[in-house]
């Protein structure tokens, strides 16, 4: 009889006893958790006994363990097996590799994103355009504003005499300027060419 009592504690510490239990009255309450939430446990599949698990759709409470094996059975009474080796390959965590190639990608838009402001920059002041002009203000000569280190900007509004047309300098274009005439006429003078031609003068 005392052989009995102490085999007793060995029995209790190998696993083949809780594998062998089944649960008769699965407890469907609350929210079915997702299976990947056990497989990277140490103890699965035996922890997920009586747990109410969601796999792959199927939503049911695992009521026995066999070998490697789930059965899970739903609140309509219909169960499926599952194996659990393959359950930790279809669930395993990601792969964390993947993202450095993607790190990567953004880094190259991120170059290109960061030259284009430093073009718009030097376009964007110079494009407004003067939709009155007032021709009622003294002509003056090109040759006054194009020998100005400020040209073309110091001559923007002004009314101008270019040799052969007369008119107010309504927009500066990177690299050239628009001057309309008081007939609505618009004609565009190439700043570097009008420097050499009446800069010098």
């Amino acid at each position: 009889m005392q052989s009995l009592a102490t085999s007793n504690p060995d029995n209790e510490a190998t696993p083949p006893a809780p594998v062998a239990r089944a649960i008769t009255e699965p407890d469907f309450s609350g929210t079915p958790q997702p299976i990947g939430q056990w497989t990277e446990r140490a103890g699965f599949p035996h922890c997920t006994l009586g747990v109410y698990v969601s796999i792959h759709g199927f939503a049911g409470v695992v009521v026995e363990i066999i070998n490697q094996s789930i059965k899970v059975q739903s609140p309509d009474g219909d169960a499926q097996r599952f194996n659990a080796n393959r359950l930790k390959t279809l669930f395993a965590p990601p792969d964390r590799t993947m993202p450095e190639p993607q790190m990567l990608s953004v880094e190259r838009p991120s170059r290109v994103a960061a030259s284009r402001p430093a073009d718009d920059e030097t376009e964007l002041p110079p494009r407004v355009h003067i939709t009155e002009p007032d021709f009622t203000a003294p002509v003056r000569a090109i040759r006054v504003y194009a020998g100005q280190p400020d040209f073309p900007q110091c001559a923007f509004g002004k009314h101008v005499d270019i040799p052969g047309y007369e008119g107010v300098v309504v927009e500066i274009v990177k690299g050239s300027i628009k001057v309309q005439s008081s007939t609505g006429a618009i004609r565009s003078y190439n700043t570097d060419t009008m420097r050499k031609l009446y800069g010098a003068i």
